[in-house]
């Protein structure tokens, strides 16, 4: 639809009630979230894992590419809640 003749666009929210602000603390945290799993996985690499383990890092690297993803498409804070995911099941295997 075309308003007043205007063809521009109108400025994209990232989501309801998300600051520009928050939105790029909230990126800066996942990106943070994200490289502190990457290390837990290279320290995990070095060892013999389990199945169960093994199913656990490929749901780590899932909730990772879903949370590049959710990023990308400017979902800043659902990208935040899996890199956490991601994060706190990589710390699970790092300690076991």
């Amino acid at each position: 639809m075309v308003r007043n003749g205007g063809t521009t666009d109108p400025a994209v929210q990232l989501a309801p009630g998300v600051s520009d602000e928050q939105a790029s603390r909230e990126r800066q945290s996942t990106s943070q979230l994200l490289s502190t799993t990457d290390t837990n996985l290279k320290q995990i690499s070095a060892r013999q894992l389990s199945a169960s383990q093994q199913e656990s890092v490929s749901q780590i690297r899932k909730y990772m590419e879903q949370a590049k993803e959710a990023e990308a498409a400017g979902d800043v804070q659902r990208a935040q809640n899996l890199a956490s995911k991601a994060l706190m099941l990589s710390d699970d295997l790092v300690k076991h």
